[in-house]
Order: structure tokens, then sequence, then C-alpha cells
């Protein structure tokens, strides 16, 4: 007589969050992210064009993925900061050109 049959367990991978990004200089993956929360800052740099940019600042929630957001928004020019008006404290207007 047979034995009954089990029904096979699949194991599902967990998706990790990476250590290494790719640059958006030259495309490559060699971009390495050191965060130092004492100071709040992140240290990003690219092992292959030599890229570097120290001055990211991180809250102590922050990993590295969003530091290379950051990163990566400022190198394209997305988040650029809203200039204020002194006198009121409202945000001027920019002019689109």
């Amino acid at each position: 007589m047979g034995g009954r049959k089990r029904k096979k367990v699949i194991k599902r991978m967990r998706k990790t969050i990476p250590k290494i990004f790719a640059c958006p200089n030259c495309g490559e993956k060699t971009l390495s992210i050191v965060i130092n929360r004492e100071e709040g800052k992140a240290v990003i740099k690219c092992g292959r064009c030599n890229i570097i940019e120290g001055d990211i600042l991180v809250s102590y929630v922050e990993e590295p993925v969003d530091a290379y957001g950051k990163f990566v928004d400022r190198y394209y020019g997305v988040g650029k900061p809203v200039k204020t008006n002194e006198e009121s404290g409202k945000p001027s207007e920019l002019e689109n050109k």
C-alpha cells in the first residue's frame, strides 16, 4: 500500500533592499551609499566614474534607498527647492522660462 501524498511546500524568496545601486552618470551598478547617522548625512560614491556626493541629508529613519532617491532627484534636477520671499516668508513666484 502506498503512503499518503504530501503537498509540496513552496518557499518564497523575500525581496531585499539592494545595497549597490545604478549610477545615473555611467549607468553601471557601482553606486555605494554610506549613511552617517550621527551627522545625518549620506555619502554616495560610484566605483566606476568616481562621482562623489556627500551632502545628502537623511533622517534617522531613512535607509540607503531613500538617500539614492534624493541623489537621483538632485542629479536630474527634479527636487529644486522653492525660494521664499524674505519679507513675508511666503513662496515667491518662479518664472517658467
